[in-house]
């Protein structure tokens, strides 16, 4: 089940009780906090999880050809009750 909550910081955050797949979108390269985060899907084990993030990746790659790669949407494989804020400020490197 996707549930909102707040870190301990108080910032706002989703989170899964099972495997899901984040899709962090750059919605403003200028703000403060350009990356909005949603639960793409949630998957019972981390290897069909893979498989969806693999598979949304080569979708996302497909629409954005000519998007510069500092701007393009990310994918994150996370494991159960983990928690990703809603709005990033910096990129990582992909989870798999």
């Amino acid at each position: 089940m996707i549930t909102d909550v707040q870190t301990s910081k108080g910032t706002s955050a989703i989170t899964s009780d099972k495997w899901h797949v984040v899709h962090s979108r750059l919605v403003d390269a200028g703000a403060k906090r350009p990356y909005v985060r949603s639960i793409h899907s949630e998957h019972a084990d981390r290897v069909s999880c893979r498989q969806a993030a693999k598979a949304l990746r080569v979708q996302l790659a497909a629409e954005s050809s000519g998007v510069p790669e500092a701007e393009r949407d990310e994918v994150f494989v996370c494991r159960p009750r983990f928690k990703s804020l809603k709005r990033a400020r910096t990129r990582r490197a992909d989870a798999e």
